[in-house]
């Protein structure tokens, strides 16, 4: 009899669990009784080189249409009103990272595991979970699993009452501003500019559209945020031009992390175990990241014959992975810091900035840190 495994949540963390958990030999469950309805994720995703490798092994080459490849990123700062490009970020005509919108990527992870028969979908609403006896309750029946999995999000209260409620956090009392932008400029690499304001990024999406992500502390007046987004295009595009955007969206940011993501045979995944600025766009990566470790884990135990429930399978997990996460996301905050107009005097962040770009080892790097993470 094969062993089974519960994910509760459909978000991103979800899905892409349920896929890359459901190519082994082992029974997947997703809970998701909104499964069928209509994704309307109006954010947009950035993935690196190896965790998009990682995705097409899973998802196939037909996914690959939806993405938008960059080969460059561009890094800017706002001094004197002028925009200066202090650093850039290539390698030799390689593709840096792809972009693509959360609704399509959902989209096509839910036709993917619509296909799969290891791949169960629940659609009931769950009562409770029996952390001790690794039971999920449903209205008139139970099951037991041997592994359950939470990608519930931030916001959910499941997590507290059955994980325990310990956080290290610091409130950056910023939400993020996004929109698509339409245009008729060659944008084909991804910008990221910090403003003023707060730190604004620009990723490509197709030839004449971008999605644009702005944080901005909680309490700007964003009454006239078209027009200011529009004032902010034109200074560093092009003055002359119209940008048409669609409806603004607006999502809190915070810095969060879950002290305790495991408990008996149940791991949290994703935003309710970590939460980062998305500032470097590494929020998704480290999730993907998390996602692959969690595979390679299971992998292993199954191919020697050993049970999953009661392994030391989540505690592998929590050791190899909780370290990354936490310096991934305290490092972008330092960063943010470093950028906020009010903690940092403009005249001494310019003059660190001034040769950044000449330090061949450090934007290389960079770029391995961005790509493959801290320990891989």
């Amino acid at each position: 009899m094969k062993q089974k495994i519960c994910i509760v949540g459909d978000g991103l963390t979800g899905l892409t669990t349920a896929i890359v958990l459901g190519k082994l030999n082992i029974k997947v469950e997703l809970i998701a009784p909104n499964f069928k309805k209509r994704t309307n994720d109006k954010r947009t995703t950035a993935i690196s080189q190896s965790n998009y490798n990682f995705l097409i092994e899973f998802l196939g080459k037909n996914i690959e249409k939806l993405f938008w490849p960059c080969k460059k990123i561009d890094l800017y700062h706002e001094t004197s009103n002028i925009n200066k490009n202090f650093m850039s970020f290539e390698d030799q005509g390689r593709n840096l990272m792809y972009v693509i919108e959360n609704k399509k990527l959902k989209n096509f992870l839910k036709k993917e595991i619509n296909k799969n028969n290891n791949i169960k979908i629940i659609n009931k609403k769950m009562k409770r979970i029996d952390a001790r006896t690794s039971q999920v309750f449903f209205e008139k029946k139970r099951q037991f699993y041997d592994l359950i999995f939470l990608c519930v999000g931030k916001k959910s209260n499941m997590i507290d009452n059955l994980i325990g409620k310990r956080y290290v956090q610091n409130d950056t009392k910023e939400v993020a501003i996004t929109t698509v932008v339409k245009h008729k400029q060659k944008i084909l690499n991804a910008r990221q500019y910090f403003f003023k304001e707060g730190p604004l990024a620009i990723l490509p999406l197709s030839n004449n559209s971008f999605s644009l992500v702005w944080s901005l502390n909680r309490n700007f007046d964003i009454k006239n945020i078209g027009d200011l987004i529009t004032k902010k295009l034109r200074t560093i595009l092009n003055k002359s031009k119209r940008f048409n955007f669609s409806k603004i969206h607006s999502f809190p940011i915070s810095l969060r992390f879950n002290v305790n993501s495991k408990k008996n045979n149940i791991l949290v995944l994703g935003e309710g175990s970590h939460n980062i600025h998305p500032i470097a766009g590494q929020g998704y990566n480290l999730i993907l990241r998390d996602i692959k470790a969690l595979h390679n884990e299971i992998q292993n135990f199954l191919s020697i014959g050993m049970q999953l429930k009661e392994s030391q399978i989540l505690n592998n997990f929590v050791n190899t992975r909780k370290p990354e996460n936490f310096i991934f996301g305290f490092g972008i905050d330092l960063i943010n810091r470093f950028f906020n107009e009010n903690k940092i005097p403009v005249s001494f962040r310019s003059v660190i900035l001034k040769d950044i770009d000449q330090f061949k080892f450090l934007k290389k790097l960079s770029l391995n840190l961005s790509n493959r993470g801290i320990f891989n």
